[in-house]
């Protein structure tokens, strides 16, 4: 090895150590801090009581819960609401970008408007418009504003929910069956048309499901005044926080989602759809086939990072009072005084979650990366 190689090798070393020097003292003299002023430096009040409630819980809570399965309810939360409004704002999203690139004068203009208002308005002042201005002067549950399978009112968005029961774990298992062997066939070589790649991930899970004699269901949301006049009961209940919340980040997000597609679409060259014209194909055929393909290797970079400004933009709920991770961290903050280990583990989930979102959709970008650089 050239002295020149050591030399880099022993510079590069010294600043390593330079730099965990400088975080281990100051990892040092804040436990010596924090210890002369009796407060907890250690992780050991997550088994404590937490004592508080919480107004969306997707597992079993209860105030004697523990301060560890508080913050487990809030990240489930956040990550319910992340997933909602990122589902919705896609739809929004493609819908109104496309909407934008209509030839028709009225629906263009309808989609710049949404555009432009959504996005330059702070997002903060839309979840309290939602939650304040719309969503509490809702009627009670007797007067609940119903659609089919849905019902909503002052109490908050009522949903169908699944129901599992004796082998609901074999359809599940039937179904990440029918996936892997659609991805080894791919593996190996093998095309099939996207109806037979339906057939062949969901037909095995359908087969357990009518074999096992339907173990996954659908509970319906109901108000029956002579049963339970103050509240509805069955499905999924969303507190009005939490749709206020999924509300303003799908529309915000999916205003800039709008743009980034309308911006995707714009940069592909004119020649590509003439090109396709000349080949035969009919003009939706040109868009599917030969636009949107490469449009998306140019829309899935901003729109990641659009996916991953969302989910950290959930941390706004503490404003409605919604029981996202950052609002239940900051009430045990409050109460334990462990400052340090509950921003650091706030940290380390955003951060965790950040990192498996990007992991997820990075995977989905290399299907666009055809023809470039891996």
């Amino acid at each position: 090895m050239s002295a020149r190689v050591l030399k880099s090798f022993a510079v590069q070393a010294l600043l390593l150590a330079a730099v965990a020097a400088v975080f281990f003292a100051a990892f040092a003299n804040a436990r010596a801090n924090l210890s002369a002023r009796g407060i907890p430096t250690s992780f050991d009040f997550l088994d404590h009581v937490a004592g508080f409630g919480l107004n969306q819980s997707l597992i079993a809570y209860s105030p004697l819960s523990s301060y560890a399965r508080a913050l487990l309810v809030g990240l489930l939360n956040t990550m319910l609401v992340s997933v909602l409004a990122g589902i919705f704002a896609t739809i929004i999203g493609f819908a109104a970008g496309f909407a934008r690139l209509s030839g028709f004068w009225a629906l263009s203009k309808l989609a710049a408007l949404y555009v432009e208002t959504l996005r330059n308005i702070p997002l903060l002042l839309q979840i309290l418009f939602w939650y304040v201005a719309i969503l509490s002067p809702l009627p009670g549950p007797a007067g609940s504003l119903t659609a089919p399978g849905v019902l909503m009112n002052n109490r908050g968005l009522y949903l169908p929910a699944l129901t599992f029961g004796p082998g609901a774990s074999w359809v599940a298992l039937a179904l990440v069956a029918g996936a892997a062997l659609v991805f080894w066939r791919r593996r190996s070589g093998a095309a099939h048309s996207g109806l037979v790649t339906a057939l062949m991930i969901v037909g095995p899970a359908l087969a357990a499901f009518f074999f096992l004699g339907r173990p996954i269901g659908l509970d319906f949301p109901i108000y029956d005044a002579s049963a339970n006049r103050f509240n509805v009961e069955g499905g999924l209940r969303l507190a009005p926080e939490i749709t206020a919340l999924v509300l303003a980040l799908s529309l915000y997000t999916g205003s800039y989602i709008a743009e980034i597609v309308r911006a995707g679409v714009n940069s592909v060259p004119r020649g590509q759809s003439e090109a396709a014209a000349a080949l035969g194909l009919k003009p939706e055929q040109a868009r599917k086939l030969v636009v949107l393909p490469q449009a998306m290797r140019i829309v899935m970079p901003p729109l990641i990072s659009q996916y991953l400004a969302m989910a950290k933009n959930s941390s706004l709920a503490a404003f409605v009072g919604f029981a996202d991770l950052m609002q239940v961290s900051g009430t045990i903050l409050n109460q334990t005084g462990a400052a340090v280990q509950v921003i650091a583990l706030d940290m380390a989930i955003y951060l965790g979650l950040s990192l498996a979102t990007l992991a997820i959709l990075r995977l989905y970008e290399r299907r666009f990366s055809w023809g470039t650089a891996r």
